[in-house]
């Protein structure tokens, strides 16, 4: 048993035999105190270790005295609690109305002065433990993605380009895909449109995998429903509307190109090129394999 605790009970043991024998003569007191300032230093530095992990699990700093006070006495008037804690009495009743209702104690006499008595700690605190682990684990989850985010932008290569750029980067990407292509085109002058379709039944025919969208509305502009149609079955693909005529090609979930092409001005088409997405691409994937579309 460590000295504190030691201390500590021989002095409740001569406190006691000092109330039952003596009434609590003043000579007992006397003793008593001695053994009170022999581990004071201890017993002080311990108390404020409990005070900072109630602190820890959400409780303020009135109510962390208040609590240790109660579960040191077992049961206890709000006056001896407020003398033990060091908890003003002005402020004792309202501290105590708080830990009951957050049931870390219980009132076993309702009118004053009310009597409080402990909840075994085990039982009392363990919501606040599970509420602090699971505050603790959301925390970490959503560091874990920011801290995904923050590697994979380090790491990507971002090229902005315009015009035939654009296009050729286009076929660059689909021709170094070596598993997968996800590519949702939602327009493309016919030139490119009909390289960028050469392109995808190439990789197809190597057992890349092609998965493809496509916006019939736009493309007609440049083709005929029924020929879009027999390309979108020729890769099981999927008609798609976007509300903006944004294409979305991705290559093994590693490099990524958004491709904006004004219908009425394609020569001043944008696309910016995202290369090695790295964490990035594994959101991507998720997105993907949950059947969302892009």
């Amino acid at each position: 048993m460590d000295l504190p605790y030691v201390l500590e009970f021989y002095r409740r043991i001569f406190q006691a035999l000092g109330t039952l024998i003596f009434g609590g003569s003043s000579i007992i007191r006397v003793f008593c105190n001695f053994w009170s300032i022999i581990f004071r230093g201890t017993r002080v530095s311990e108390d404020r270790a409990l005070v900072e992990a109630l602190r820890k699990l959400g409780l303020t700093e009135y109510e962390a005295r208040a609590y240790i006070a109660v579960v040191e006495l077992g049961e206890a008037e709000a006056f001896e609690i407020a003398r033990r804690s060091g908890v003003p009495r002005t402020r004792v009743y309202d501290v105590l109305s708080r830990l009951e209702h957050g049931g870390l104690i219980q009132r076993i006499r309702g009118s004053r002065p009310a009597l409080y008595a402990s909840i075994p700690p085990e039982r009392s605190l363990e919501h606040l433990k599970r509420r602090l682990f699971e505050e603790v684990s959301q925390a970490i989850d959503r560091l874990k993605v920011m801290y995904a985010s923050s590697k994979a932008i380090s790491r990507c290569n971002v090229l902005l380009l315009r015009g035939d750029q654009a296009y050729e980067a286009a076929l660059e990407l689909l021709g170094g895909a070596e598993e997968i292509i996800v590519a949702r085109i939602a327009y493309l002058p016919p030139k490119a449109l009909e390289r960028a379709l050469e392109r995808l039944r190439e990789k197809l025919g190597k057992g890349v995998r092609v998965y493809l969208t496509m916006d019939l509305k736009l493309l007609r502009r440049e083709a005929s429903l029924e020929s879009l149609e027999k390309v979108l079955e020729e890769f099981g693909g999927k008609p798609l509307s976007p509300p903006i005529p944004l294409s979305f090609l991705v290559a093994d979930f590693r490099d990524l190109l958004l491709l904006y092409v004004p219908p009425d001005q394609p020569e001043n088409c944008y696309g910016f090129l995202v290369q090695d997405i790295g964490n990035v691409g594994e959101l991507i994937k998720e997105h993907f394999l949950r059947g969302d579309q892009f």
